[in-house]
């Protein structure tokens, strides 16, 4: 049963709920794929779909605006797959189950994919749209953004004709977003970790933090649960680890971390985490009120790391930066750098850690990775490996594109938009370095707590986002 049926824009829900029903974590897009290549083919479009399942449509110029100027739309197919501790739901094969509390869209229990979702949706009503005057449009609908840009990477860009571009990634209907930030990923590994016996074990728990993206989020102020979790157990002396897992998506702000441990003298170590935990609980933003902390023992027969390895993963996890490095000297409010921790998973006799570093400014973004170096260098990690760089997208202070989305967003709503960076990573970057006079600006709808299970959409502001769009289109034809 429709659950967003009637509500206008009722194509570009129509879709939305569509393809809402097919599982698309990153890296699982062929079904999406599929599904937005027939609807353009269906509708009359060209339609191709490469071998990363990326999907380039081609939509004819109204009558007489044949000549204009070519526009490019583009977002992601592929979601954040976040879910609530106790929520039973398969990101392989489940639906989304979409809530409708008046003017908030929301899934119940997991995130929403309405980044980026929404866009999808937007251009496939678009596709189908004979009423709108528009120039030539090309649609691009990649994948695997979330995870590092991939598809965007490997789409081969000199298809792209356009004059213009409309990313449409962004979660303010009031602002353009113009610049960006580029990113790295650097995975630290301990592996072949010589294991020892011992006689208890200790749960440490971390959990009820507000998480978010680990850019968009990132000066929010909202705590780290790997780091907390981390930063606890380094108090205990002669602490070695069994398992340490927090995190599982290196592009958001984790929200929980289980931690097991030994020590030899279990008693005293979970009396005093408790009192480290109260003064830690003192210390958190309003948004992570919710923080709960757990911890218990049990006596056994067990196997842990040795202290040395395990000190060299705790002291390199509680060393490394994490949060807000530096803001922009040129952009008010704007992040120019950071960094956050984003996955530490233990695999049998291994532990592996994921940080996700962020900057508009290079040479800030080549610091960054030296310092992890070390920092990885000086804990004996067994390997350091940057991956998934991309770069960022700079402001053009003459963009045509820019003023006429400033004037037709005045006209449309009577008010005058933010022009905006931010400290995330869009896919215009990639677009940009290979088509260096493209002119781009992106927009979006109001969207949430993207990442977390808290994310929400608003319908005012997707119908607001769609009209604009559309009198963009109209006034560039």
């Amino acid at each position: 049963m429709s659950v967003l049926n009637g509500i206008k824009p009722e194509r570009v829900f129509y879709y939305f709920e569509k393809i809402s029903e097919i599982p698309r974590a990153s890296g699982n897009e062929e079904a999406v794929a599929v599904f937005v290549e027939n609807t353009a083919k269906e509708a009359g479009c060209f339609a191709v779909r490469d071998k990363n399942n990326n999907v380039f449509v081609k939509i004819p110029a109204s009558a007489g605006c044949e000549s204009s100027p070519t526009v490019l739309l583009q977002g992601h197919t592929d979601m954040v797959c976040e879910k609530n501790s106790g929520t039973v739901h398969d990101f392989s094969k489940d639906p989304l189950k979409l809530c409708l509390n008046g003017d908030i869209i929301s899934a119940e229990g997991t995130t929403l994919g309405a980044d980026d979702g929404i866009a999808v949706a937007m251009m496939l009503a678009v596709i189908e749209d004979k009423s709108l005057r528009h120039g030539p449009i090309e649609c691009l609908f990649t994948t695997e953004e979330e995870t590092g840009l991939g598809g965007m990477k490997a789409f081969d860009k000199s298809l792209i004709t356009a004059d213009y571009m409309i990313n449409l990634d962004s979660e303010d209907s009031k602002s353009a977003t113009v610049s960006c930030a580029g990113g790295v990923r650097t995975d630290f590994l301990f592996k072949d970790i010589p294991l020892e016996r011992c006689k208890n074990e200790i749960t440490l728990s971390v959990s009820g933090l507000a998480g978010g993206h680990s850019g968009a989020d990132i000066a929010l102020g909202r705590a780290n649960a790997n780091k907390v979790a981390f930063e606890l157990v380094s108090h205990i002396e002669g602490a070695r680890l069994i398992s340490a897992n927090g995190g599982n998506k290196d592009n958001a702000i984790p929200r929980e971390c289980v931690i097991v441990f030994t020590c030899d003298d279990p008693i005293d170590a979970v009396e005093a985490l408790g009192e480290y935990a109260e003064s830690i609980k003192e210390t958190l933003c309003k948004e992570d009120s919710s923080f709960k902390f757990s911890c218990s023992y049990k006596r056994g027969d067990f196997h842990c790391f040795g202290e040395r390895y395990s000190r060299s993963v705790i002291t390199l996890v509680t060393s490394l930066p994490c949060g807000v490095l530096e803001m922009s000297s040129q952009v008010e409010g704007l992040v120019e750098t950071s960094t956050s921790v984003g996955i530490v998973n233990t695999c049998v006799a291994s532990v592996s850690v994921t940080c996700s570093s962020r900057s508009c400014v290079e040479q800030s973004l080549d610091s960054v990775i030296s310092t992890l170096d070390s920092l990885g260098k000086f804990a004996a990690a067994s390997s350091i490996t940057h991956r998934d760089r991309y770069p960022g997208w700079s402001n053009a202070n003459d963009s045509k594109l820019q003023k006429i989305y400033k004037e037709t967003y005045e006209e449309l709503f009577g008010e005058t938009p933010d022009i905006v960076g931010i400290h995330a990573g869009l896919e215009c970057g990639l677009v940009k370095s290979a088509k260096p006079d493209i002119d781009i600006i992106s927009i979006g709808p109001d969207a949430l707590n993207i990442h977390t299970p808290d994310e929400t959409l608003t319908v005012s502001s997707t119908e607001k986002i769609y009209k604009l769009l559309c009198a963009i289109l109209d006034k560039l034809a």
